[in-house]
């Protein structure tokens, strides 16, 4: 028989797969746990209890939603609820109200499009991409007002020109007109597509000559553009030519006019048959179509965006330019505005015109995603690529785009994120999470699966996930089945440490976004619960692993409220729980449990601070004991654990023994405390006789079910192994 003590001092690496439970031989073996509920790791080795989450509100109607981040700042932060063709909004823990309302806009999405959308922002304006919908922008205007509208793009992109023998005339080169087709080409899906027209500017039309008289109304090209001279009389040119590119301006003693640089286009308003459609003349840079469009040309692009062609379903900003890619026709194109016009997409070979690409490769990539870093990353379904200007600080322009293939793992639809200085993606099939990082080795970008260690936590799929910086880094996930998943994610301390955190009362999470308040970044849940029989979803937000080190101000419950005022014994605000029983913290002592009647519940006592919500356990089970034989090894082997140390820092309760049928609760109240006062935070080691007896399994298990905190720095094990 050999005896033996033994310590687990470092749990970085998280909840480990059952896959490596016999590999005693990795050095993470002994800085992972069995299973980690409810449990955050430090990057110094510790594990916490996660806080409690607080209710916000609830959805509309309850039905199903997602939350999406707005962040002007860091005191103007919003979560924007998207759910059947609307969006409320939440500030602060609470629904965003004006006039005592909630603040409310319509939207043209669907409650199954919803969590498609793709995203990004710049100031105060959030622009959102649906392979289904019109790019659109969601502008904050004031505090508490929103509005959402279409982007109206002035020019482009456009798919390749006609290369048929199809011509387009038009009946008038300004306003509302009517393009007439020589075949059929019009569809319903065209309705608020732009079409393009293009002609030499030099045949046709004289070039401006120096010291010439020209008559009112003459046209005259320079440069590429086409000018018309609007003052009356015949006058002089004189020595300087036009060369603005809008508007009207005055050179010498003549007003040119810029009509177009050989394009014209206007956006289609109506179609009434497949040859004929109504649309408008577009004045933005371009005041009447070319001459060739009222006389019949082939010379015509179609817009790239519409419902015939699909939407991209991609955005991002690189480099001062807003990035559009993923349509149905173009599923591989990638359309980069004009440099600081974003809603611009003028085609040319200008450092500042817009830029479109189409990724070369061997098979369709539909573009999924696309992460702006050192390069702009575009995720596709099968491979990831970047896109540069060839060198890492070199600015992209049309004439010097360049497009790699990275790497080949594929994306899923849940849009990836930056964290520190990698992305982090989905792989497609949902149950891989890479992190993506540019190698000086490969000079090129080289993935990592995060989920090794943890790969049982991440199947079923991964539906959704948020970036945590403040107060410690943790990425969150939303697994298929609704539990929440946890990843302490700090690289550079090695810690990488998986953790699941299944809510109190069932809830089911649905989806997640966190934004920045005061000096932590806030995590907010849309959870779906099954309260009074009725579906209901509420928005909750998880409260801070730190408090004050007052007992009464640590919140442990979930879908809770906080009480605060004068002692009293009726706490009321607690109709969205109405008929669950609930947790109770009064005054940083336990209480004992209620039922929710009427949206309150009566205390045993008065308290004038008083946490009621959900109950959920945290639960800690160690690895096996993996040494101590007399050849070397205790796996396998008949085993004791005699006894155990618990060291603690600003705990309160907790249960210690062999599995979670057989727990012994550790005394942390003295004689000398009154009950229904609270209890110190301890901070120490506690000592524990363990109940168990001999088997080939040596675990220690520590749960934590009541309304209090709770951190392990060290689990000591004396054990005695038998051999054979």
């Amino acid at each position: 028989m050999a005896r033996v003590s033994s310590i687990v001092t470092n749990f970085q690496a998280g909840e480990l797969s059952p896959r490596l439970e016999g590999r005693i031989d990795l050095q993470k073996y002994s800085a992972g746990a069995q299973t980690l509920q409810n449990m955050l790791v430090f990057p110094q080795g510790g594990i916490t209890r996660r806080p409690g989450t607080y209710y916000a509100g609830s959805s509309k109607n309850g039905g199903k939603v997602r939350l999406i981040n707005f962040e002007f700042s860091d005191e103007q932060a919003y979560v924007l609820e998207f759910g059947a063709n609307y969006i409320r909004f939440f500030k602060d823990g609470a629904p965003l109200e004006s006039g005592g309302s909630p603040v409310e806009i319509v939207t043209t999405y669907s409650v199954t499009e919803i969590f498609e959308i793709n995203f990004v922002q710049s100031a105060d304006v959030l622009f959102l991409a649906h392979k289904n919908h019109e790019p659109a922008k969601l502008t904050r205007t004031t505090a508490t007002t929103f509005t959402l509208t279409d982007i109206a793009f002035v020019d482009g992109p456009y798919l390749d020109e006609n290369i048929t023998t199809t011509t387009i005339t038009a009946s008038a080169n300004t306003g509302t007109v009517t393009l007439t087709a020589s075949a059929d080409l019009f569809v319903s899906g065209h309705v608020g597509a732009l079409f393009q027209f293009r002609e030499r500017v030099e045949i046709g039309h004289e070039a401006w000559a120096a010291s010439t008289a020209y008559a009112q109304n003459a046209l005259v090209h320079y440069n590429g553009n086409l000018y018309k001279k609007t003052d009356s009389g015949s006058d002089s040119s004189g020595t300087q030519p036009p060369v603005h590119l809008e508007g009207t301006e005055t050179y010498g003693v003549i007003d040119w006019q810029y009509q177009h640089s050989g394009t014209g286009f206007v956006k289609i308003t109506a179609v009434t048959n497949a040859t004929t459609a109504t649309a408008v003349v577009q004045e933005h840079n371009f005041l009447v179509l070319p001459a060739v469009a009222t006389s019949g040309t082939t010379q015509w692009s179609e817009g790239s965006f519409s419902t015939k062609n699909g939407f991209p379903r991609a955005v991002a900003f690189y480099e001062e330019r807003l990035y559009f890619a993923g349509t149905t026709a173009q599923p591989q194109t990638i359309f980069g505005s004009v440099t600081g016009d974003f809603e611009n997409h003028t085609p040319g070979t200008e450092d500042d015109a817009a830029i479109n690409v189409t990724i070369a490769s061997d098979q369709v990539n539909v573009i999924k995603h696309m992460v702006p870093g050192r390069f702009l990353q575009i995720m596709t379904t099968s491979a990831e690529f970047t896109l540069s200007g060839g060198t890492g600080t070199t600015a992209v322009t049309p004439t010097n785009v360049n497009v790699l293939r990275e790497t080949t793992f594929g994306s899923g639809d849940v849009r990836p994120l930056r964290a520190g200085a990698s992305t982090i993606m989905i792989q497609k099939g949902g149950e891989k999470v890479k992190e993506v990082t540019f190698s000086l080795d490969t000079d090129g970008l080289v993935g990592r699966d995060l989920t090794v260690l943890g790969e049982h936590l991440a199947r079923s799929g991964l539906t959704d996930m948020v970036w945590q910086q403040e107060p410690e880094l943790v990425l969150w996930f939303v697994r298929g089945d609704g539990t929440l998943i946890g990843l302490s994610y700090d690289p550079a301390n090695n810690t990488i440490g998986w953790h699941q955190h299944p809510l109190g009362g069932s809830g089911v999470v649905e989806s997640i976004t966190a934004i920045p308040s005061g000096t932590e970044d806030q995590v907010y849940l849309s959870v779906k619960r099954t309260i009074n029989s009725s579906t209901v979803r509420h928005i909750v937000f998880m409260k801070s692993i730190y408090f004050n080190q007052n007992v009464a101000d640590a919140f442990y419950v979930d879908s809770g409220i906080t009480y605060s005022g004068s002692a009293t014994t009726s706490i009321t605000g607690l109709n969205h729980l109405e008929g669950e029983t609930v947790q109770i913290l009064a005054d940083g002592s336990t209480h004992a449990d209620k039922v929710v009647s009427s949206g309150s519940v009566t205390l045993d006592r008065s308290a004038s601070k008083v946490h009621v919500g959900l109950s959920y356990n945290s639960l800690v089970e160690t690895m096996r004991l993996e040494a101590g034989a007399d050849d070397g090894i205790a796996q396998g082997k008949v085993k004791r654990i005699h006894g155990a140390t618990v060291r603690f820092l600003d705990t309160v309760g907790a249960e210690v023994g062999p599995d979670t049928s057989n727990l012994d609760r550790i005394p942390f109240r003295d004689s000398s405390m009154s009950m229904d006062t609270a209890v110190p935070l301890f901070n120490g080691d506690k000592e524990i006789s363990f109940p168990s007896g001999y088997d080939n399994d040596s675990q220690v298990v520590v749960r934590q079910n009541q309304p209090l905190p709770m951190t392990i720095v060290a689990i000591m094990r004396r054990s005695n192994t038998f051999d054979a």
